[in-house]
């Protein structure tokens, strides 16, 4: 975990670069952004909490499906239900209200400590990660932002929560708005900070540089490491830090190193000022010093848990820093004016930290609470000290506000640009989100075809919506070479010969996109080329650029090939469902949905039809003898056998068992007999062999009939068939039967 934190260190000028930035992009939002259309809405009713975690099922829990509402309790808000009794796991649900939001995102100031969100028992959204225990690691209390769909109104939402520390669920602000609203929300709530942050790291710089050289090397130490933990806090509980660099366990330790350097700064500057009490200050900044990294260290170490080393902290800081005040205060009398402007500062951001302590532990009910302002009334008693104190500076910081002032007017134009490109990424968004939609529609559309050939003509029809403006075409491959099936917004195309997947060479902006679908027995079945020249000047936003282009078509056409192999399964899933996986013939429910249909066919068009079934003789006994595993060659020799007697249009099922069935359309009953009575010759006459063993003679009966009255149906014709080879079994087997003529051939 400690290279992890230090590998991920932002660089500090970077983080005061992107402070001025996220400074000046509120200030800009502020005075040109519209509000938002729809209102953000609170999620404070309808809670429900159920200790425990639910069972799993392919990976879906059962509790987000069950509509089973008796082990579920209300409760006002989702955070430490009663009846924990040191249990870890709780669930919460509630039903996500209506609104009219665009982009409507699920926004959580706080979660104690890890969670997994489920939306109609779909997961979609998790921080940190549960192990098969439903436990995980603390990572850090960064606020969320869970994107949602559309129609998410109305349906429950539901929260499996898992924590060791001593509240569980969520905390502070729980709402649903729209997405721009909140970073909007979430970049001017912040101001105030990341101007606390940047003051207050000027200030430690300026302290810490002047206690190298300058006399008094106590005091502004102690300014310079209580400005550096102002800064690190301010800028620790500020939302933006996520903006600045999203890595929420960093930010905790920053945090949390900040706040445990706070009683060590403050008893350094109070040593400084009363010297009186140095025995008491000193014992104060051994104990917090030991604390901080005691603290620190074990918990990178993996020892103890960060969020549980709050605590006691927190006892401490609530017992010693005041007890240390109290101390200071009985010398006030005697104190100049500077001091007491540095003890009313100190002891102001005290009682701040003491209520925001309440808050945290929910002693009192949750709001914000000011402590940057603690911070920053600390930071300006320090100015005002520096200013007195340093007067022969003024030279030096004129120079530096000069820097500062060109610095200013850099950021400024950087902002410029900055507006510039915020309106393209919005007019980019807009024409994303259409043309996501219409890609729905086309996918839509595709899955409700039947066969993958209809799916390619309604795919085919949406492309140039699609695609538009960007031209383009489609090339269909026919007989080993492309044809063009259709284009759009520019007559001049890549020749037939660019058509391939290599890179394409610098500056040629045309780019190819395989039209593909996966076939379970053939493998990849190429269907096309897309072709689409992708200069962003043909959309003039500068947001997409020609690989952002590239990425969305890719995305496209993935969704598009995957839709084509889905409804190319569903074709070879219903065709499965149809054959006999032994024989490879078409299996019963085949037979009983296509007689009906070819018998009502012959009727309307007024031609012959005739239908065998036929019996292997002695099966039984056969199976007995020698095996299954031999009955099962026999069978399959059998099905061979009926390939090659009947015609390529005839209709061969296997009817069960031993047992099968052949249609013949528009054959009399004088040619169904005359296949039939061959088929038992074949039969007879073949060889049977089970490995080296000989088995046989193998022989048939069959019975024959014909549809020959206008009300006949697909029962009777195979019932009078049946009752043919009833009759040549109980003649002696090994003979084909007519119903209707009562004609038999046998050996």
């Amino acid at each position: 975990m400690n290279s992890a934190i230090h590998s991920a260190k932002p660089d500090r000028s970077a983080v005061l670069f992107r402070c001025l930035l996220l400074i000046c992009l509120a200030a800009f939002m502020t005075l040109s952004m519209p509000a938002a259309h729809a209102e953000s809405v609170p999620l404070d009713q309808h809670w429900e909490y159920r200790w425990g975690d639910s069972p799993f099922k392919d990976d879906t829990p059962l509790w987000a499906i069950e509509s089973d509402t008796a082990q579920w309790q209300s409760i006002d808000f989702p955070s430490n239900p009663p009846g924990r009794n040191g249990r870890e796991n709780i669930w919460y649900r509630t039903l996500i209200p209506e609104g009219g939001w665009r982009d409507p995102v699920l926004y959580i100031f706080s979660v104690d400590l890890i969670v997994e969100v489920y939306l109609e028992g779909e997961r979609i959204y998790h921080y940190g990660e549960f192990d098969a225990e439903g436990k995980g690691r603390f990572e850090g209390w960064p606020w969320h932002m869970i994107p949602l769909p559309e129609d998410a109104a109305g349906k429950p939402i539901h929260f499996r929560v898992y924590s060791n520390y001593m509240d569980i669920g969520l905390w502070g602000e729980v709402k649903i708005m729209d997405q721009l609203e909140l970073y909007q929300q979430i970049i001017k709530e912040s101001i105030d900070s990341l101007i606390i942050t940047l003051f207050s790291l000027l200030i430690a710089v300026l302290a810490l540089l002047f206690a190298l050289f300058k006399s008094g090397r106590l005091t502004l130490l102690a300014l310079g490491l209580f400005s550096l933990a102002s800064a690190g806090l301010a800028l620790s509980t500020s939302q933006a830090k996520q903006l600045l660099f999203n890595h929420a366990l960093m930010w905790e330790y920053i945090g949390a190193g900040s706040y445990y350097l706070l009683p060590i700064a403050l008893a350094l500057m109070l040593q400084a000022w009363f010297g009186r009490l140095r025995w008491l200050y000193r014992s104060l900044v051994g104990l917090f010093l030991v604390y901080l990294i005691g603290a620190l260290g074990l918990s990178l170490a993996g020892v103890v848990s960060l969020a549980n080393t709050y605590p006691l902290f927190d006892l401490l800081f609530a017992v010693l820093v005041p007890g240390m005040l109290l101390c200071t205060l009985h010398r006030l009398p005697q104190a100049d004016s500077d001091q007491r402007i540095m003890l009313l500062a100190t002891t102001t951001l005290t009682l701040l930290l003491l209520v925001d302590m309440a808050v945290a532990h929910g002693w009192i009910a949750w709001s914000r609470i000011p402590v940057g302002w603690g911070s920053l009334m600390f930071s300006l008693a320090i100015v005002a000290l520096s200013l007195r104190h340093f007067i022969h500076t003024q030279n030096a910081l004129a120079q530096l506000n000069a820097t500062l002032e060109n610095r200013v007017a850099e950021r400024t134009s950087e902002l410029k640009i900055l507006a510039r490109r915020e309106a393209d990424r919005a007019r980019a968004l807009e024409f994303g989100n259409r043309k996501r939609a219409l890609l729905d529609k086309m996918i839509s559309a595709m899955e409700q075809s039947e066969t993958v050939e209809h799916a390619i003509e309604r795919m085919t029809e949406h492309f140039p919506d699609l695609c538009e403006p960007l031209p383009g075409g489609l090339y269909r491959s026919t007989q080993h070479h492309w044809e063009l099936e259709l284009h759009w917004c520019q007559e001049t195309l890549p020749s037939r010969h660019a058509l391939t997947d290599t890179p394409r060479p610098e500056g040629d902006e045309w780019h190819n996109f395989r039209i593909e679908y996966e076939d379970p027995r053939n493998g990849n079945q190429l269907v096309g080329m897309l072709v689409v020249n992708l200069d962003s000047r043909n959309i003039n936003f500068e947001q997409l650029n020609p690989l952002t282009l590239q990425t969305l078509l890719l995305r496209a056409v993935d969704r598009i090939n995957l839709t084509l192999s889905k409804i190319v399964l569903q074709q070879a899933l219903n065709r499965f469902s149809y054959e006999d996986a032994l024989t490879g013939l078409n299996n019963r429910r085949f037979l009983d949905e296509m007689l009906s249909r070819e018998v009502a066919l012959t009727h309307r068009n007024h031609t012959p039809l005739a239908l065998m079934i036929c019996d292997i003789d002695h099966f039984k006994q056969l199976n007995d003898t020698y095996g299954h595993a031999a009955g099962d060659e026999v069978l399959q020799s059998v099905a061979q056998l009926l390939h090659a007697t009947f015609r390529e249009t005839d209709i061969i099922c296997r009817f069960g068992g031993e047992e099968f069935v052949v249609v013949m359309p528009t054959a009399t009953l004088q040619e169904c007999q005359d296949r039939a009575e061959q088929l038992r010759i074949n039969m007879a006459s073949q060889t049977f062999t089970y490995g080296t063993e000989m088995i046989g003679p193998v022989t048939l009966s069959a019975g024959i009939s014909a549809l020959h009255r206008d009300n006949d149906t697909a029962d009777d014709l195979l019932r009078r068939a049946d009752n043919a080879l009833y009759q040549a079994k109980a003649g002696g087997r090994n003979r084909v039967i007519s119903a209707d003529t009562g004609a038999r051939h046998q050996i």
